[in-house]
């Protein structure tokens, strides 16, 4: 099928004869045989999908490992809700991830909507919701929007309600989904608080009207609301393959490319069709091992859907000094492949200096639209607070146009295709065999020339124009509260090194080597600066950010006086003299 590349021109040699030999055979057979398995973290069917994928790895001769972690899960169930005071048969009811597993019986109190802010991915969505809402003493808090952000449902605890409903924006079937802010499912010892101690359920739009048209009404609503959970530590199995870059011996940096293989249901375009992509690349780069000059891990994750990434993130634990020091980029696998996806513009994202590398990968093989978003605080990007660079979280889309003539409403996968996101209609038929291989050669191009880069292909002073663009919006809002020039001077003087230090380095004046370690020194300084507060062996919440977030109360100075003002200046003093050393030591790292 090489006619399906728009400009072989473009490719290497080795980029052509891999995009060549990718074929739609074995990942078609992957997603037959997952189509009968509902891959639930700790379940015999995630076993049976693990073993699986171990057995066609050792059909290829890829090596690999075997991972059998304790993961801190959450199974949800059922759930029920009965009305007190009224007669009502409603549809599915759901619970999720990380709720109370219990039964509570209240009055119904309508608190508005959440926020955009999926309950899964944690994109957009205000900082402060619910800020204006009373005391809820013990009712049971009903949110409208679509699902219920994170950060909502810890402000709806900590007010008092006895319980969640919220309203999803599918007729037929709420979205499944999890509730803990805790990133990896297991929280700290100093932070086991944060888990939901409240149960939670998710209704479908059409019974959500009529519960708010009740609770509204002036002889309100009171309902019964149970559910069943088992949230507990679960041996959940990460597979692991490992293919040396055979070209260059002496380099031992590595690429991850990764993404889950559990699944809500059986789960095909979320997240089949990743793992039948991973699986076909580990074959074909394996058949070219010796031409590749750096090596690849490829792993297939469990506990994304019901550990909050745990399985990602016990990887990034135990590996936690070796990705710091070795991986020059990771590469989510999710949700690609899905029937009708046409574009790359709407769900798949990249850190800034990953953008040339990913739209010319996308332009060489197949010729679609592409749009940089900013990655949300999701999709087992558990190696962010490291400081690695990223590249694809989600794939392919459906067109908007096409999306809304169907009738879609926005979710977080399955290219869009909300009557398979999170629900049991994820099935064979929502991916394509076409669209699949597109992505997967996508993929396999873009990979390569990372592995095969003399100089890493990473563009640090467009990061670094990103990074100034945010810190004057910050600057702007903070007004005459707060002075942000320090970390704007320290970013436009490190902006000129980079740029001189890449001509030099792309001169032959600095070794490869050495140019290349800068590079992901570079890397892990900008990309925590771009995308996470915590430490750098820390876990960030699974809650909405933006970008360069330890700025982000500077937007808040618009609404505080008095000494709730001159607090916030301490704060941003603080983190402004943390970030200004960072970006000095970051220019004075670069060879001279």
């Amino acid at each position: 099928m090489s006619e399906a590349i728009t400009d072989r021109s473009a490719l290497s040699d080795v980029e052509r004869r891999v995009v060549d030999e990718v074929s739609i055979d074995e990942p078609w057979a992957l997603l037959e045989e997952f189509s009968e398995l509902e891959r639930l973290s700790g379940s015999e069917d995630e076993r049976a999908a693990a073993e699986y994928l171990t057995g066609r790895l050792d059909a290829f001769g890829v090596e690999y490992e075997r991972y059998d972690p304790e993961l801190y899960i959450s199974q949800p169930h059922d759930a029920s809700i009965r009305t007190i005071n009224k007669t009502f048969e409603p549809g599915i009811v759901k619970t999720v991830g990380f709720s109370a597993s219990t039964t509570v019986e209240a009055e119904v109190e309508y608190v508005g909507t959440a926020s955009s802010d999926l309950v899964d991915d944690g994109e957009g969505g205000p900082r402060e919701p619910f800020a204006e809402l009373d005391d809820l003493e013990g009712r049971i808090a009903l949110v409208d929007g679509g699902s219920f952000s994170i950060g909502a449902t810890t402000v709806l605890e900590e007010k008092g309600a006895a319980g969640v409903i919220a309203i999803h924006e599918h007729e037929r079937e709420p979205h499944d989904g999890i509730a803990t802010p805790v990133w990896g499912g297991a929280p700290p010892y100093d932070e086991r608080d944060r888990i939901p101690d409240v149960p939670i359920a998710n209704v479908t739009k059409h019974d959500g009207e009529i519960l708010r048209e009740w609770a509204e009404s002036d002889e309100g609503l009171e309902l019964e609301l149970s559910t069943d959970l088992t949230t507990d530590w679960m041996a959940c199995p990460i597979v692991e393959a490992r293919i040396e870059g055979e070209a260059d011996p002496e380099n031992d940096d590595f690429l991850l490319l990764h993404g889950h293989y559990d699944s809500w249901y059986v789960g095909i375009t979320d997240n089949a069709t990743g793992d039948a992509g991973m699986l076909e690349l580990a074959r074909v780069f394996e058949e070219h091992s010796d031409q590749l000059k750096r090596d690849i891990r490829i792993c297939w994750w469990p506990a994304h859907s019901t550990g909050r990434y745990a399985g990602s993130t016990w990887y990034t634990d135990e590996h936690a000094l070796e990705i710091a020091e070795r991986c020059v980029a990771q590469v989510n696998m999710d949700s690609p492949g899905a029937k009708d996806s046409a574009e790359y513009t709407d769900m798949s994202c990249w850190t800034p200096e990953a953008h040339g590398l990913v739209t010319d990968a996308i332009d060489d093989v197949a010729g679609i639209p592409s749009a940089e978003q900013f990655p949300p605080r999701a999709g087992d990007y558990s190696f962010d607070n490291i400081g690695v660079t990223g590249f694809f979280m989600l794939g392919s889309n459906i067109p908007e146009e096409i999306r809304e003539e169907r009738g879609y409403h926005p979710v977080g996968g399955c290219g869009g295709n909300s009557d398979a996101w999170h629900v049991s209609t994820d099935t064979l038929d929502k991916a394509g065999k076409d669209e699949l291989l597109r992505d997967i050669r996508i993929y396999a191009v873009s990979i390569l020339r990372v592995l095969n880069a003399e100089l890493l292909p990473f563009d640090h002073a467009r990061y670094a124009d990103r990074l100034i663009d945010q810190v004057e919006e910050y600057d702007d809002a903070a007004g005459d509260a707060f002075d942000f020039g320090p970390t704007l001077d320290e970013l436009r003087a490190l902006r000129a090194e980079i740029e001189s230090f890449r001509e030099r380095a792309e001169a032959g004046e600095i070794d490869p080597e050495t140019a290349n370690r800068a590079i992901t020194d570079l890397s892990r300084t900008l990309t925590r600066l771009y995308l996470v507060e915590d430490g750098q062996f820390e876990q960030d919440p699974a809650t909405s950010r933006n970008p360069v977030p330890r700025y982000d109360p500077a937007y808040d100075f618009a609404r505080v006086d008095g000494d709730d003002a001159r607090f916030l200046q301490v704060q941003l003093k603080r983190a402004q003299n943390e970030t200004v050393y960072e970006l000095r030591q970051a220019r004075n790292d670069l060879p001279n």
